[in-house]
């Protein structure tokens, strides 16, 4: 069975690679995309020996794995120019992606069965998104792929009843792994989190002690109570510290909209926890070692350090990435209000005239050309399905799934790869929704195989369009 199984998962991903070079078979000159450059460029520089590039854009990890490939190939090869630099790349994406179809097949078959994860994988593979992006040397397609790869793992595990706390550490050596590709990974935190705490349920020994729950609670209510009071009435001092964290000695409007917001959660945060050790202290709460205990520090220490090993300079070089990570936050809000200074006309006419829904728009549009209305129905029946179903597996799977969402619709900015850290979490909801459709017409009207089959072909039909449509 396992030697099927193997051949299975080979055929997969070697399906999914044959369509890839078949809907994209011509040469393709580099760059293929606009954010190529700085990732393949970056991880050409590291390769020749430059340990620190000096490009904080984004975190590391998807260029020291693209010099680490490309010293691996100069071992069979000659000296690896910027061309086969570009050529290796894009392999490694055509690679990542063609694991996508792969996962969603093996998460569909764990929770339910082969048929489901039959259908899956092949709406994966033929998916315009992600077929479009497997051709570009870009950090999204490893975020994807990272992502997707812990769900794997850890719904496998959460189905086998197969969870230990050296396999939490496991996956918050893959939640590291995800945030150095990208930041947007870090919301793979709470996933991850839900998985602590049913894992604690079910193991009381790794709940906090009354002892532990009360230092956590003190300490860092304190803590935060000191700090944001501290930054409150020296908020001039702490912000000319910030200036000398920028490159033009400017503050802009949004550093100052950010910092008020995080003195008000801190300030909350800090009351909120002194008043959790004081019920703690006096037994009025019960329970709350499932909540706070040190296999959550443990993992975040872990994921810390996993994020340090595979983009070192993002925190040795804080001071640039600071103000990398400040520009893309004000391009990721205000879209391209972010290239003036905030006291400019510019700023103002295009702050004043964005559309807070226009992300939305777009997204919504992008998702139903991409699925069809047929796909969206049937993911939104998957997406209940999963809930009633699995429910650890469905919270787990979902919440990052609408923290995504909402993060990226939030941004003024938008780019359809934007949605390839969720776009796959669809092709693993559609398959329940159609199972949930087939299994109400068996019931009624007609029986489960033909039903299945009707319905994956409505299903199927935009997408398939859609890719056919790539040809031209």
């Amino acid at each position: 069975m396992k030697n099927k199984n193997y051949i299975t998962a080979f055929g997969i991903l070697i399906i999914a690679i044959v369509i890839q070079h078949f809907t994209y078979p011509g040469a393709v000159q580099y760059p293929a995309h606009v954010d190529e450059p700085p990732v393949v460029e970056t991880a050409f520089k590291i390769y020749k020996g430059e340990f620190n590039p000096g490009f904080f854009r984004y975190p590391a990890g998807h260029m020291n794995f693209l010099a680490l490939v490309y010293k691996i190939c100069s071992l069979f090869t000659s000296q690896i120019t910027i061309e086969k630099a570009y050529k290796i790349s894009w392999f490694i994406s055509n690679l990542l992606i063609a694991f996508i179809p792969l996962m969603v097949f093996i998460v569909c078959t764990i929770l339910s069965s082969y048929i489901l994860g039959f259908i899956g994988c092949c709406l994966a593979m033929l998916s315009g998104i992600l077929l479009q992006h497997s051709q570009y040397a870009i950090v999204d397609v490893s975020l994807s792929f990272f992502c997707l790869l812990f769900f794997t793992i850890s719904i496998y595990w959460i189905i086998k009843f197969n969870f230990s706390t050296n396999k939490i550490f496991f996956l918050s050596i893959l939640v590291g792994i995800a945030v150095s590709m990208k930041y947007t990974g870090a919301l793979l935190i709470i996933s991850l989190f839900i998985i602590i705490y049913h894992f604690i349920e079910g193991n009381p020994k790794n709940k906090g002690e009354k002892k532990f729950q009360l230092a956590f609670t003190a300490i860092i209510g304190v803590g935060l109570f000191l700090i944001s009071s501290v930054f409150f009435i020296n908020k001039n001092y702490f912000l000319d510290v910030l200036v000398g964290l920028t490159t033009d000695g400017i503050i802009e409007a949004e550093y100052y909209q950010l910092s008020n917001k995080l003195i008000k959660l801190s300030m909350g945060s800090s009351i909120g926890l002194l008043a959790l050790a004081y019920f703690i202290q006096k037994e009025k709460i019960r329970g709350a070692g499932k909540f706070i205990s040190p296999l959550y520090l443990k993992s975040l220490f872990i994921i810390i350090i996993s994020f340090f090993t595979f983009s070192p300079f993002t925190i040795l070089e804080i001071k640039k990435s600071f103000v990398d990570f400040m520009y893309e936050y004000r391009h990721m809000k205000i879209g391209s209000a972010a290239q003036y200074h905030h006291l400019s006309d510019e700023y103002h006419s295009i702050v004043q005239n964005i559309d807070r829904m226009y992300p939305i728009r777009f997204y919504q549009k992008l998702i139903i050309s991409n699925f069809g209305i047929a796909g969206i129905i049937a993911a939104i029946i998957g997406f209940y399905e999963i809930l009633i179903q699995r429910k650890l597996v469905g919270i787990t799977i979902l919440s990052f799934f609408l923290l995504m969402l909402l993060t990226v619709s939030g941004w003024q900015n938008v780019a359809i790869r934007y949605t390839l850290s969720f776009i796959p979490i669809i092709y693993i909801l559609i398959p329940f929704g159609i199972h949930r459709l087939s299994t109400f017409l068996d019931k009624k009207y007609l029986k489960y195989n033909y039903s299945i089959a009707i319905i994956t072909c409505v299903t199927s039909f935009e997408p398939m369009i859609n890719w056919i449509n790539l040809f031209d």
